[in-house]
């Protein structure tokens, strides 16, 4: 197998959002790198895509790591997108994430929101035990608020990409933050926004079937 997949976790999260997931042992983690000030995704998205060094290969991005992809996905050749619980287009945006892109609201964010997860973030991830909020947590203590809410703002103001690399979409059927689209995946599994750790059983199943490999 001469494919090699490129892992983009969720905002701020790093692989420790995949640690029930079973990939393929030819994969690398991408991990996020700080944005710069005012710094354009476009071109976060090209600094992200330096340190990728294999010709033409997948990558499975996860919430705004499945935005960052397809943005990568813009500018190189890219065998095929596995996107998990995100958008694909400006039209799939919640109604509540348009609304705060056209009014600046994510500028209005307090910094001290973004330095622990709360009631708030614990209700949209549809998180409902210890492990997980600890899991979310780790992202919030080891992600600086400013790129936290750097990057809140582009997936408010987020209009798509024009790709043809070819997109295979996962979503779960009671995912909170991107609700608009739960409808709107390839393949659909149970769970809320957080599905690819509290339900990575069901999405274990369905990677292997995708991507066909048995060894992990």
């Amino acid at each position: 197998m001469n494919d090699h997949y490129y892992i983009i976790s969720g905002m701020g999260a790093d692989e420790r959002v995949f640690s029930r997931v079973q990939f393929p042992k030819n994969h690398t983690h991408l991990a996020w790198i700080e944005n710069k000030p005012y710094e354009s995704l476009q071109s976060y998205a090209a600094r992200m895509a330096e340190r990728i060094t294999h010709p033409n290969p997948t990558l499975i991005g996860l919430s705004f790591g499945g935005i960052v992809a397809q943005e990568i996905a813009a500018i190189r050749p890219i065998k095929e997108l596995i996107l998990i619980s995100t958008i694909k287009s400006e039209d799939e945006k919640p109604w509540f994430m348009a609304a705060a892109g056209v009014t600046g609201a994510t500028t209005l964010i307090p910094m001290s929101l973004l330095k622990r997860a709360n009631k708030l973030a614990a209700y949209a991830f549809s998180l409902v035990n210890p492990e997980e909020q600890e899991v979310l947590q780790s992202c919030f203590e080891n992600t600086s608020p400013e790129h936290l809410k750097w990057a809140m703002n582009h997936i408010a103001n987020w209009e798509g990409v024009n790709i043809s690399t070819p997109i295979f979409h996962i979503h779960s059927d009671k995912d909170r933050v991107f609700r608009s689209n739960r409808d709107s995946g390839d393949v659909q599994i149970h769970g809320g926004h957080f599905a690819v750790f509290t339900n990575a059983d069901e999405l274990n199943e369905v990677l292997k079937k995708k991507l066909n490999y048995s060894e992990i």
